[in-house]
Parts: C-alpha cells; sequence; structure tokens
C-alpha cells in the first residue's frame, strides 16, 4: 500500500476540495476521517441505548448483574451481554480515536 501521495494529485485535488470549503487535502482527509469514525459511534451509542431501554439499567449495572449471576445458565443474556459489551468498547475505543484524530 503506498503511503505517500505525489504533488500531482494532491494539486489536482486540493483544487477540487477546495470547492467544498477546504484549505487543503490534509483538512479534508481530517474532516472526512471525524465524518466516518462520528457515524460509527452512532451506530455503537444506538446499540447501547438500545441494550438500556430493553433491560433498564446502564450496561456497568448490567455487567455486575451477570458476574453475579455466574454459575447460572441465561444464554439470550449472555448473548446480550457479549453484544453490548462489544458496541460499548468499540464505541470508547472509536471515541478515544475521535480525539486524537481532533487534536493531531
Amino acid at each position: 500500500m503506498e503511503t505517500t501521495i505525489d504533488s500531482k494529485f494532491t494539486k489536482d485535488t486540493e483544487a477540487i476540495i477546495s470547492q467544498f470549503g477546504f484549505k487543503d487535502l490534509k483538512s479534508f482527509i481530517k474532516n472526512q476521517a471525524l465524518l466516518m469514525l462520528m457515524a460509527k459511534i452512532d451506530k455503537f451509542e444506538a446499540e447501547n441505548k438500545q441494550y438500556e431501554a430493553k433491560y433498564q439499567i446502564s450496561f456497568h449495572d448490567f455487567k455486575k448483574q451477570m458476574e453475579d449471576m455466574r454459575g447460572m445458565e441465561d444464554f439470550a443474556k449472555e448473548e446480550d451481554y457479549l453484544d453490548w459489551r462489544f458496541a460499548v468498547e468499540a464505541r470508547d475505543r472509536l471515541n478515544k480515536q475521535k480525539l486524537e484524530l481532533e487534536n493531531a
């Protein structure tokens, strides 16, 4: 995968992206990456809210409940726990990446 952008491409594209209010290719790329991150964050946050509504508690409290249920089997709750945990962890990781990109 090529990691550099040749000067002709930069010159040609900056003329186009300046029409959209971006000062250079870097600001355009940063903006588009932030938009993509925010879309994914929103997706995982919506999933988090769905589980919060279903169980009427936060993920943190649900996790405690699951830990207290050790030895008991509730496959539906266990599956929801894993999906919910993935959504929360992904959202948190993406939020950190968003902050890093905003400050880059």
